[in-house]
């Protein structure tokens, strides 16, 4: 048996990609029609497109607030927003309004209400 192997091509001269592009030549662009037209083909053998559907709104909840609970708290959170048929931001902030209102803090709830508007 021979040691012998055959070259990658690695030492050999570089290929020039200059002269593998055409020049003068500009990208296609298709028309809305052929747009269309092509994502309803493409539909039908089975690809689906991976654009977003619609645009999200941005979410107003941007601020992270991290706070350490009992055990078992943050699980009575979760239950308490899925009762109320809301996520835990919205949860948040109507007991933060809720203890607001029963304590009487008004400049506080003031300030809530400046801010959730």
């Amino acid at each position: 048996m021979s040691n012998d192997r055959a070259s990658l091509g690695l030492n050999e001269e570089q290929i020039d990609l200059e002269e593998l592009v055409i020049k003068g030549q500009q990208p296609h662009k298709l028309t809305l029609d052929q747009q269309k037209t092509m994502e309803r083909e493409g539909a039908k053998l089975g690809f689906v497109s991976r654009q977003p559907k619609k645009r999200r709104r941005v979410s107003p909840y941007t601020a992270q607030f991290g706070g350490k609970c009992r055990e078992g708290m943050k699980t009575l959170f979760q239950d308490i927003g899925e009762h109320l048929g809301c996520y835990d931001t919205e949860t948040l902030e109507k007991a933060i309004l809720a203890l607001l209102e029963k304590e009487a803090i008004e400049d506080l709830e003031k300030r809530f209400r400046e801010i959730t508007k």
